[in-house]
């Protein structure tokens, strides 16, 4: 147990250290307020993953010694309730006290979490007891927890960093941005949340380098999607940016890390899927979620021999077999493959023609996800048919669109405009999500009728869809909703209609933007859907200058 002393220094957050020590962080965290518990509650799993071997301690660590991210406290809060409510584990500390770092405290915790923390001082000349401590407490068999900002760390301290995977160097992915991410292992455990399909989410990125990061050091199950364009073409490229690593686990000793790069900005944590995520890792880092860690690199390696002489048609023949649980050697080695015909266009032609024969074959629900996934990557027009023959399947729908969605041109817009007429419940969902995305105008018609249904989801997910396309069409469609959408449904379609306006001030058509943003700032709308619609105004009024 923590003597007396050591309790106060641990449990009271706010326990004042000099000027120096704290750095940029404030020296009191600041209360959540009562919405944004709420909203986290809400977003929080019920029940663990995993029923714990025993009850289950977390220390959260979140000392800053450069830059202080705000969203620490959130986190901290996150996590709370994460353990309170699923009984996964409970927070038994939170501090920034580097006073827990020693063999005899940290015997009483079974995982340290670092959330968000910077530059560390962990120095094995200057702090070797300190260093000692959190290295042996992972490989006795302990679990370390990394969020965001963890990777920022131990410059002092090679060993540290290694065990981390990753250190800070650059975040052209900016927290106001919205980039495509995609699963890399997506039949493993961690990742059922997102069941198969990759998305796209605002938050700041840090960039993965070598030689810390690698794919030969630890099990990367989810990355930068860097084949859309907006995620590609960002200022600061650099190569080897292609592999950008979100989220990763490996094993230290006989401990366990999982480190997750998502956690800059606060709706992180209000995220159901990303609140499973987390769970997910934090179990398995503690120990009761055991799951695979062997690098895929590794894995590669390992089944070079049995896949010597194998060409393209073995290994398409093992895609169609293929199913979750399965080894995927065969898909590694046919991804990579294609990455190297990027630039052949003769090439790629072949593999994309194969993966539209996996898609029209018998092959299993796992292998022809993988088929659209690689489609999303190198799909042209000459794949449109068949993907567009699985729009209104219920199964098959949503990674046909998955594929869709990045395949620019008329065809794609054409396929999803006429499997919208067909199809319904979630495909039908999905397609208008899409269309959205896509800022197809042609749809217009469509989507608005869809925004006048009585299924409340089908029209709310119309209602955001026509403020992505934006136009005159989709802006008269919304002020139609205004008027008869229900209170708790207006929000959603102010959000529309400020979004549209967005849309139109980039595309330099600056009267429709103000004609939104000035019948918005009216009696009768909300505060906050107010201010925003001024602040339109002002930024339409200046020619869009910030």
């Amino acid at each position: 147990m923590i003597r007396s002393r050591g309790i106060a220094a641990l449990l009271l957050v706010s326990f004042c250290l000099s000027t120096a020590l704290w750095a940029q962080s404030p020296k009191e965290l600041r209360k959540l307020k009562d919405e944004e518990i709420a909203k986290i509650k809400a977003a929080m799993p019920d029940k663990a993953v995993a029923k714990p071997a025993q009850p289950r301690k977390m220390l959260i660590f979140w000392r800053c010694e450069t830059f202080f991210h705000t969203v620490i406290p959130v986190a901290n809060e996150a996590l709370k309730i994460m353990g309170e409510k699923t009984g996964a584990f409970q927070v038994t500390a939170v501090t920034d006290d580097y006073s827990v770092f020693t063999a005899e405290t940290l015997k009483q915790f079974d995982i340290v979490c670092l959330n968000n923390t910077t530059s560390l001082k962990f120095d094995p000349k200057t702090t070797p007891e300190r260093c000692a401590a959190l290295m042996d407490f992972v490989k006795s068999g302990k679990g370390l927890v990394g969020i965001h900002a963890a990777a920022d760390n131990f410059y002092q301290w090679p060993e540290g960093q290694e065990m981390m995977g990753n250190k800070f160097s650059g975040h052209p992915w900016t927290a106001g941005g919205t980039w495509a991410f995609k699963i890399d292992v997506p039949d493993h455990p961690l990742m059922a949340p997102f069941k198969g399909q990759g998305f796209k989410l605002s938050d700041e990125i840090y960039r993965t380098a070598a030689p810390l990061y690698s794919r030969d050091k630890q099990l990367v199950l989810m990355s930068l999607d860097t084949s859309d364009p907006t995620t590609r073409n960002v200022k600061e490229w650099k190569a080897g940016d292609e592999d950008t690593g979100m989220t990763w686990v490996k094993d230290v000793g006989k401990g366990r890390l999982f480190y997750c790069s998502f956690g800059h900005n606060d709706a992180i944590f209000m995220n159901p899927v990303l609140l499973e995520h987390y769970l997910r890792g934090i179990q398995f880092a503690a120990g009761d979620f055991p799951v695979p860690t062997k690098p895929t690199a590794a894995v590669k390696e390992s089944s070079v021999e049995q896949a010597k002489g194998s060409g393209m048609e073995q290994q398409l023949a093992k895609v169609k077999t293929y199913d979750f649980g399965d080894s995927r050697a065969a898909l590694t080695e046919l991804s990579d493959a294609i990455r190297k015909a990027y630039g052949k266009p003769d090439e790629l032609k072949k593999y994309e023609a194969a993966l539209d024969d996996v898609l029209k074959s018998e092959a299993k629900y796992a292998g022809k996800q993988y088929a659209c996934r690689e489609l999303s990557l190198i799909g042209t027009d000459q794949s449109v048919p068949v993907l567009a023959g699985l729009l209104t399947n219920q199964e098959y729908s949503d990674m046909a669109r998955y594929a869709l969605e990045r395949i620019p041109g008329e065809a794609t817009d054409k396929a999803l405009c006429a499997a919208l007429a067909k199809a319904d419940g979630n495909a039908k969902i999905g397609i208008v999500n899409s269309l959205g995305e896509r800022g197809c105008t042609a749809a217009t018609a469509a989507i608005a009728k869809c925004a006048e249904g009585s299924d409340k989801v089908l029209c709310g997910a119309a209602i955001s869809a026509l403020g992505k396309i934006s136009g005159p069409e989709a802006v008269k469609a919304l002020d139609k909703a205004v008027l008869s959408a229900p209170d708790n449904q207006k929000t959603l379609v102010y959000d529309a209609l400020l979004k549209a306006a967005e849309k139109m001030m980039s595309k330099g058509d600056r009267p429709g933007a103000m004609k939104i943003y000035t019948g918005l700032n009216k009696e009768g709308v909300p505060a906050q859907v107010r201010s925003a619609a001024l602040q339109g105004i002002v930024k339409a009024s200046r020619g869009g200058a910030k």
